[in-house]
């Protein structure tokens, strides 16, 4: 995912989440074959199929998902500010080094690799016009054209889908909402009813960190400061509610079963992307905590890990400054 730099942090907080990823599939990918993905199969695509090349592309997130009746799908997402005109050519070097990933071992029935999907999230204002594919680009002569003609990609244009019919708690639809809004009021709506069904969970600091950090300072640069403070005090409040809800579930015993579902879901991930040996050691480093905003910070550190000599590094300094208090 290449996104101007300021953006990067709080947008790979909300795409590197496998609950998003999930939602674009359900809501925004069109055709039959998306209803034979099994989604409680998507992860990060495994380390061991990111080659030198593949890793050097830190802006592009990688996910695979496997086919209920066998096989797997890569999906690859890149988000663009502005038309790029050599997509086309950087879809096909993306989808090449991907299968180059997979080439050294068979895949699937048969063998076969699996099939890659790449993703274009457009977020500027002026039309797309780059093409779809090279096959809209190669000159005569035009029987050469199948030879050249590189994977198309789907194009998710986020001006054009905010003037759809937008389906109801979709967490692409919260990113497309706050992207369009015109008004701070209207972001803040957008917000406030997030909140009122997601509740506190990463993705909802993820969507503030966004309006805060990306959104405001980009499309709002000449506002006055007196519009900016009501809407830090409507998210202030929105912090409040937080807080408040947390205290509630921990009164009420519930955030263990939140704190045991987090410790399941970075150790599946890291099962599934680096093997049971890094499980196994992950599982008992995350013995040690009881704090969720950690749990939160490890699931992000295993999208953004290329190995997992890298991840337990991470985790292993934190335990050892923390020593068993305060988190790890």
């Amino acid at each position: 995912m290449i996104i101007h730099e300021g953006h990067d942090r709080a947008a790979k907080r909300i795409f590197g989440n496998v609950r998003t990823m999930r939602d674009v599939l359900r809501a925004f990918v069109a055709g039959e074959w998306v209803a034979d993905l099994d989604l409680d199969t998507l992860r990060p695509l495994p380390g061991e199929h990111v080659g030198a090349e593949l890793r050097r592309r830190r802006g592009d997130l990688l996910w695979m998902v496997d086919l209920k009746g066998g096989g797997s799908v890569v999906i690859a997402v890149e988000a663009q500010s502005t038309p790029v005109t050599r997509m086309p050519a950087r879809t096909l070097t993306l989808t090449g080094l991907i299968c180059e990933g997979f080439a050294a071992e068979a895949w699937g029935p048969g063998g076969q690799l699996p099939a890659v999907l790449p993703i274009v999230l457009y977020t500027g204002s002026s039309r797309w016009t780059p093409a779809l594919d090279l096959a809209e680009r190669v000159g005569p002569p035009a029987e050469l054209s199948p030879y050249v003609a590189g994977p198309r990609y789907l194009l998710l244009d986020v001006r054009r889908m905010a003037k759809q019919d937008l389906p109801k708690r979709n967490l692409m639809s919260t990113f497309i909402r706050l992207e369009s809004a015109g008004t701070l009021k209207a972001m803040e709506d957008v917000l406030r009813e997030t909140f009122a069904w997601l509740g506190e969970d990463e993705l909802t600091r993820a969507f503030l960190d966004w309006a805060v950090r990306v959104l405001i300072p980009l499309n709002f640069p000449d506002v006055d400061w007196e519009q900016i403070e009501d809407l830090m005090e409507g998210l202030t409040m929105l912090a409040e509610t937080a807080k408040k809800w947390t205290e509630e579930w921990l009164a009420e015993g519930r955030v263990r079963g939140l704190e045991q579902g987090q410790r399941d879901m970075a150790v599946r991930q890291v099962r599934l992307k680096f093997g049971d040996a890094a499980a196994e050691r992950l599982s008992s480093l995350l013995d040690r905590t009881a704090d969720l905003a950690v749990l939160a910070e490890v699931g992000d550190w295993v999208i953004q890990c290329g190995d997992a000599a890298e991840l337990l590094a991470r985790v292993e300094a934190v335990a050892g400054s923390d020593n068993g208090q305060n988190g790890f």
